[in-house]
């Protein structure tokens, strides 16, 4: 699952039409509310596991989570 983006849910969940044109605004916004939640779970996830590189692309395009502009 490493690289995978979710854009596609959004178009079926009817957020967006064009999953190649996911707003970086609605992708920023989500980051700073869920982003900490969503780096304690891949944690979580990968016990006893190579985690994934880090950071993310998130925390490259955005910074940390928990940061405000």
């Amino acid at each position: 699952m490493r690289g995978y983006d979710f854009f596609s849910e959004l178009v079926d969940a009817g957020i967006v039409e064009d999953r190649d044109e996911v707003p970086r605004e609605l992708a920023e916004e989500t980051w700073r509310r869920i982003g900490n939640d969503v780096l304690a779970y891949m944690d979580e996830v990968h016990i006893g596991f190579r985690p994934p590189g880090r950071p993310i692309w998130a925390e490259r395009k955005f910074g940390p989570a928990n940061a405000r502009r």
